[in-house]
């Protein structure tokens, strides 16, 4: 039997009997029967662990190829944001940049474009499986003891429709409620089904996503998690809030939102700046998360270099990893850093622009005063200028160190890189509840807007962070929200869906840009390369898939936008 001939369609094969062939054209992991999985002792439980387990640390897309950027599901943070204006993926080697600029590449006859589509539709198969083993076929009543294994399922399946809907729908909701997202696919679907398997639209979409939710919700009232690397039932509304805000029901994102802020509390400014713990280990905000261990395939295998840290982390003192040794560090766009107030103490999580004065290129040493000023963000300054400016050939302003390495490990191979990556945090509940009250009762919104950004500024003043854009889709108020979103959530994977959410364009050429020269593209709508292609193997198979038109490339840099 050929390796893979459709991803859903291998994705629907829960519905029948496994054979050997299972383990050919699985784009996960599984080699038993059906009926092994069902009788073995302990294997639904294995089944249910596998769920969260493959999110990160695994080698799904390429195997043993060691593609860089294949390490699971915060690869595809770092996907989303590159593709809009608030990170750039600097330096001379750089494995996100086909996001940023190669769009051909995301064609539908390109392995880029199979990488999503094999990940999520892996993952998927996941959820079928579990829901298949545990009964749970159509909404059912799962087996008694596997009620919580069926409702982790049910959340999990709902977060990654949630993402792909976003991702392939061929507009936004906002603009178009009919449009075609991406076709469904559940335990209950047979081959032939998947064979004349049209797309959802919005609408038909979010019914889907929110029963899955609301069985999920019901599934997990009981349910006690050991840890916050598995959803409970917090996660669950804090994916009803996503899907609320997303369907701009107002009423019900603000419930959600606040509903799923229990027990939870804002990070500090000792635990957003920590040079031990910055976003790198669960605290009180954060509500799912996934982490690295040391002994996943992406730290063990390849130098570590296919790994979160490897492409994100800084500070490691040993010769590997593509943000600090190899030339490939991510940054914040510089006109975003700039309209962080110095009061502001999130704007410590980069590097000063300013500081690029300092910088003596026919100096034999790192001069003094620039060592000093960037010891303000870093234990080891030398290495932050080492990874901009000798390894990058960039410079070192915008240079990210609000993820850092494993507390006390990074100078240990490859042990740095040993991380927690938050998935969902109360902050970003808070502004969803901030924000879908806002639309009902704007004075309510900026009281509770204010209070948040309060917490982060001090001296915050409502109303000093409006886009200038030009773009009337959204008011005052949501360019408020947005832009507090923005910052609080650079890196975690919000960029390119409130892009698409909000219907905005992009802009990376102004006076000053760092974005890379060539690629300096502004937009005055969603760009089109944020609709993301189907593989073809999906239309092939797929007789009723109506595909996205290819991603364009803008033909040159735009003219400079004036602030």
């Amino acid at each position: 039997m050929k390796k893979i001939f459709s991803i859903m369609m291998a994705a629907a094969l829960v519905t029948t009997t496994f054979t050997g062939c299972i383990e050919e054209i699985d784009p996960q992991n599984s080699t038993v029967t059906e009926q092994q999985a069902k009788d073995a002792p302990g294997a639904f439980d294995n089944f249910v662990q596998n769920l969260t387990s493959n999110l990160s640390g695994q080698f799904i897309y390429g195997g043993d190829s060691h593609y860089v950027f294949d390490f699971g599901y915060p690869a595809f943070f770092l996907v989303r944001d590159v593709m809009g204006q608030d990170i750039v993926p600097v330096g001379t080697n750089n494995w996100f940049d086909t996001w940023y600029q190669d769009f051909t590449y995301l064609a539908p006859n390109w392995a880029r474009t199979q990488f999503p589509w094999t990940l999520y539709f892996g993952w998927i198969k996941d959820c079928n499986i579990v829901l298949n083993q545990a009964n749970a076929i159509d909404y059912a009543q799962p087996i008694e003891g596997r009620e919580a294994g069926a409702g982790i399922a049910y959340a999990l399946r709902a977060m990654y429709y949630f993402d792909i809907v976003r991702m392939y729908a061929q507009e936004p909701y906002a603009v178009n409620k009919q449009a075609l997202t991406v076709p469904k696919v559940t335990e209950a679907t047979t081959i032939e089904e998947v064979q004349h398997n049209p797309r959802m639209t919005w609408d038909e979409a979010f019914d889907f996503i929110l029963k899955d939710l609301d069985t999920a919700e019901k599934l997990l009232a009981s349910y006690k998690r050991k840890d916050v690397y598995t959803p409970d039932v917090s996660v669950v509304y804090g994916l009803k809030a996503r899907t609320y805000l997303e369907k701009q029901d107002w009423a019900n994102a603000e419930k959600y939102a606040k509903m799923a802020q229990d027990g939870y509390t804002m990070m500090t400014q000792e635990e957003y700046l920590s040079r031990d713990y910055g976003f790198n280990s669960p605290n009180s905000s954060w509500m799912f998360a996934v982490t690295f261990k040391d002994t996943d395939p992406n730290i063990v295998e390849n130098d570590g270099d296919s790994s979160w840290g490897s492409v994100m982390l800084l500070e490691n003192g040993f010769d590997c990893g593509y943000a600090a040794n190899y030339g490939g560090p991510n940054v914040i766009d510089r006109h975003l850093y700039e309209t962080i107030p110095v009061t502001d103490y999130r704007k410590n999580c980069w590097v000063d622009f300013a500081l690029e004065d300092l910088i003596d290129p026919d100096a034999e040493e790192i001069p003094a005063d620039l060592l000093e000023a960037l010891g303000a963000y870093s234990d080891y300054p030398e290495r932050l200028y080492a990874a901009g400016v000798d390894n990058a050939s960039y410079g070192i302003g915008g240079l990210s160190v609000k993820f850092r390495n494993q507390a006390g490990k990074a100078n240990v191979k490859y042990e740095a890189w040993v991380v927690a990556v938050p998935l969902m945090r109360v902050e970003e509940m808070m502004l969803i509840e901030a924000e879908a009250a806002g639309m009902q009762n704007e004075g309510r919104g900026i009281e509770l807007l204010t209070n948040f950004a309060k917490k982060r500024d001090p001296n915050y003043v409502y109303g000093g962070h409006n886009d200038a854009y030009g773009n009337t889709a959204t008011s005052l108020f949501q360019n408020e929200i947005w832009w507090q979103r923005r910052v609080e959530l650079w890196g975690e994977g919000f960029a390119t869906f409130d892009i698409k959410r909000l219907n905005k364009g992009i802009i990376r050429s102004y006076e000053g840009t760092n974005h890379i020269e060539g690629d300096r593209f502004n937009t005055t709508s969603v760009p089109n390369w944020m609709v993301w292609c189907f593989v073809n193997t999906e239309a092939q198979y797929n007789e009723s898939l109506v595909v996205n038109p290819n991603p364009v490339r803008p033909s040159g840099d735009s003219e400079e936008f004036v602030w």
